[in-house]
């Protein structure tokens, strides 16, 4: 298994965590604990999930996906993924996570999404 690599760049619009090797139990507490860390950095803005380079995610990374969102909208802000593989796609749809949490092709149009719907607040 390869370990979770997170590396976090900040933007005009949104803080990005790039997440690199796979989400699984052992990984847990890292993803959980960058994207606390994040929201409490930046209560009311948009955080974007890179999974360009994401291999796998399992049910306790999809946990922290779930407690992220609701964690990012009760601070006020926004929680977004961003170029998830097709194999990652699928597992945020037979979730149905995709239904919550909302999924972009690229980091580019979830941070322009963001600076969208700020302008139409």
């Amino acid at each position: 298994m390869a370990a979770l690599k997170i590396t976090r760049r900040d933007h005009d619009d949104g803080i990005v965590l790039v997440l690199s090797g796979e989400v699984d139990m052992a990984a847990e507490e890292q993803f959980n604990r960058a994207v606390r860390e994040t929201v409490d950095a930046r209560p009311q803005g948009r955080l974007v999930l890179d999974f360009g380079k994401l291999a796998f995610i399992d049910s306790s990374g999809l946990r922290v996906l779930i407690q992220a969102h609701k964690a990012a909208r009760a601070a006020g802000g926004s929680l977004a993924i961003a170029s998830a593989s097709e194999r990652i796609a699928r597992i945020l749809h037979v979730t149905a996570i995709d239904t919550r949490v909302p999924v972009f092709p690229s980091v580019e149009a979830a941070l322009a999404a963001a600076q969208e719907s700020s302008s139409a607040s």
